[in-house]
């Protein structure tokens, strides 16, 4: 089959024509032939070795990437009810946690470190075809396109998370840093869950294109102006709960001190560097700070049940496979916002 591949890490992506078409192995597995592949900062942490450093050693090149994948399925293995053949779906990175393990115990099989994880240390969606994990699969509502449902499976997936971390009551103001994949989905989430929405960002295009949705924040700020005006903005001593979507450290302290006395702050984003958080909020302002991984398998099918019923927009650019390269340097420009995503198929 046709697919990408890290043969070599810090090395472009090869598209190779050779490659095996993967077979069912466990009886919770489905065979998805892939519509729509999905791409996010994630793809450029694996792409660069960086999980080797986090997770145990693993030989896992080649690698194909892509951890948000959608598409049809073609084969399910012997136990699997929830899903069949024919089926349009949806599934993120999680796959065949142990069951054994504590975090497994606990019901918090996303933790699981004996699990295979797709686009990470097992083979992911930028090929014509992928083995998911029935138990995290979604069958997508007819209304919903695999181009609109990619994204969902981590960036909508991750979001909603830190909305359901946050724990915010209707009526409450929670601030989105970031708007971009993960900040532009998180907004309208907000807004349907009846909070009043802060969205910042350093750069127009983003802003421009959040004041242009469906469901729009109540504010659209720009970080270059300093945190102090945007507190004037919302009129305010701070919001209830702060989700920081984006990587760029000094984001952190302008999302701390946007946060008010008492107030949630939920990191998301996955900075390289370590995030300098002084003792003064922890301490003085009494500001409690969570980590937020992505959705459970119930969430996930709760999120793309609100996308299909309130008609969320997910913004979106493909490309071909072949594209790849032209994919990620319209990653890195100033004006890039939404979601970028990888058409392996015409499929619909």
């Amino acid at each position: 089959m046709r697919g990408l591949q890290i043969v070599e890490f810090k090395k472009p992506y090869v598209l190779s024509h050779d490659i095996p078409v993967p077979q069912i192995m466990r009886d919770n597995e489905a065979l998805i032939k892939v519509a729509v592949a999905g791409y996010c900062h994630t793809e450029m942490m694996v792409q660069n070795g960086e999980f080797e450093k986090i997770m145990p050693p693993q030989n896992t090149l080649p690698l194909i990437p892509s951890h948000e994948c959608t598409g049809v399925v073609v084969a399910v293995g012997s136990k699997v009810t929830n899903i069949k053949v024919g089926d349009r779906v949806a599934t993120p990175l999680f796959k065949n946690s142990c069951g054994t393990c504590s975090d497994c115990k606990k019901g918090l099989s996303k933790f699981c470190q004996n699990a295979d994880h797709a686009g990470i240390i097992a083979n992911g969606a930028a090929a014509e075809y992928m083995v998911s994990d029935s138990n995290w699969t979604v069958v997508l509502p007819k209304q919903i396109s695999f181009e609109t449902a990619a994204p969902l499976m981590c960036a909508g997936a991750t979001i909603y998370s830190g909305l359901k971390t946050a724990d915010l009551r209707s009526g409450q103001t929670v601030a989105i840093i970031g708007a971009g994949a993960l900040g532009h989905l998180g907004i309208q989430f907000a807004k349907c869950m009846g909070l009043r929405v802060v969205c910042v960002d350093s750069r127009q295009a983003p802003l421009d294109l959040v004041k242009g949705l469906k469901y729009t924040p109540d504010f659209a700020i720009d970080a270059t102006k300093g945190v102090e005006y945007a507190l004037k903005e919302i009129g305010g001593e701070g919001v209830d709960a702060t989700l920081m979507a984006t990587d760029a450290i000094p984001a952190y302290e302008y999302g701390l001190q946007l946060t008010g006395r008492h107030g949630t702050f939920v990191v998301i984003g996955q900075p390289f560097e370590p995030i300098p958080i002084h003792y003064t909020h922890l301490i003085l302002r009494n500001i409690t700070i969570k980590g937020s991984f992505v959705s459970d398998a119930e969430a996930i099918r709760d999120m793309v049940q609100l996308v299909a019923d309130k008609g969320i927009e997910v913004r979106t650019r493909s490309y071909p496979l072949e594209e790849i390269e032209t994919l990620i340097k319209d990653y890195h420009k100033e004006t890039h916002c939404g979601k970028l995503v990888l058409r392996v198929s015409d499929d619909e």
